[in-house]
């Protein structure tokens, strides 16, 4: 349903934790008063880093920066993190205890490779203390070498978008209701997704109508996400990507265009009640979706992040208040969807 159980990790004891950091490692802070950690760029939330934290950064892909995180590497957002001056170190054994103070007689948290490379917080005599994921530790200073931290990381930039098959306009990204043997939701399809979640068996809303020879479904509208969103709670993320969902969109008064411009993924969003049988929520999660004002002809392209609303609302659909605002429709207007052709840059559709 609409949010999805967040997984706590941490580092038991003599848990044996291998790193793999790019020679280029860049210290990086977090900016978010809490920032989700990933395990993949929009995967599911394995856990939350707090304000301040520093994190050594590896690749960057699709706007994320991978970072180590206790025995797995995670994925946070470039959006909500800096790149500081923070001095790295590197270890220059085979393998080496990081411990949870600066003595031999102290508990080992993990080992740490040949080559992987951390930010260094403090140091204490021989011992360096250094940022091993989740939690801080402790290294002796023989076995690390100090580093300028190498060349910054490349500016994270977003994948490169298929071009829309030609014709203009929402015509030239539209895909119809089908794609891979994926069903745009609309009434009398079965949903084995929809009956297990809410014990109905077959979609009962939305009507599959054409505009200019295209097929499209036709069905109630509504918005969620952001932080005028009091219908969710705090903590409360989306069933397909593992986001915040009040972390999401501008509120009431929207972001500033250079704000859509940087992060689109930010501000155009849906929930539909998908059927996760013939794919699953990593298909929907790079899936993108065309949504028109029928009335008006304006459209926007929105990707998936979550799975709604109850069928007791008799809607269709949930868009981000952005994607409501650039169509110009209202709680309870009707919409067109469909697919758009997959890697259709998100936003309004011109």
């Amino acid at each position: 349903m609409r949010s999805s159980p967040l997984l706590a990790v941490g580092l038991a004891a003599g848990l044996s934790v291998c790193l793999a950091l790019p020679a280029w490692g860049q210290a990086l802070e977090v900016t978010a008063s809490t920032l989700n950690v990933r395990d993949a760029p929009w995967g599911t939330v394995i856990d939350r880093a707090p304000r301040g934290l520093r994190l050594a950064a590896g690749g960057e892909r699709s706007g994320f920066f991978s970072v180590d995180w206790g025995a797995r590497t995670g994925w946070v957002h470039a959006g909500h993190v800096r790149r500081t001056s923070d001095p790295l170190v590197e270890v220059t054994a085979a393998s080496l205890n990081v411990r949870e103070g600066p003595s031999t007689a102290q508990r080992a948290l993990g080992q740490a490779r040949s080559g992987q490379r951390f930010v260094s917080l403090a140091r204490s005599g021989d011992w360096v203390r250094v940022q091993f994921g989740p939690r801080a530790g402790w290294v002796h200073g023989a076995y690390v070498r100090d580093v300028a931290g190498g060349a910054p990381p490349p500016a994270p930039t977003p994948p490169a978008p298929t071009p829309p098959p030609a014709g203009g306009g929402w015509r030239g990204v539209h895909a119809g209701l089908t794609l891979d043997g994926a069903q745009i939701p609309r009434a009398g399809l079965a949903n084995p997704t929809l009956r297990r979640a809410l014990g109905v068996a077959v979609e009962p809303y939305g009507d599959a109508v054409t505009l200019d020879g295209r097929a499209f479904v036709r069905g109630l509208v509504s918005w969620f996400g952001g932080r005028d969103d009091t219908g969710v709670t705090p903590t409360e993320t989306g069933a397909i990507t593992g986001e915040n969902l009040r972390a999401l969109n501008g509120g009431a008064a929207g972001p500033s265009d250079a704000d859509r411009a940087r992060r689109p993924e930010n501000y155009y969003y849906v929930a539909m009640r998908w059927d996760y049988a013939p794919k699953n929520r990593t298909w929907w999660r790079d899936a993108r979706l065309l949504v028109v004002a029928p009335d008006t002809g304006k459209a926007v392209v929105v990707r998936p992040v979550d799975w709604g609303p109850h069928t007791r609302t008799r809607r269709v659909v949930d868009l981000s208040p952005q994607a409501l605002r650039d169509l110009g429709l209202r709680t309870d207007q009707a919409a067109l969807i469909s697919f758009a052709a997959p890697g259709t840059p998100l936003g309004p559709v011109r």
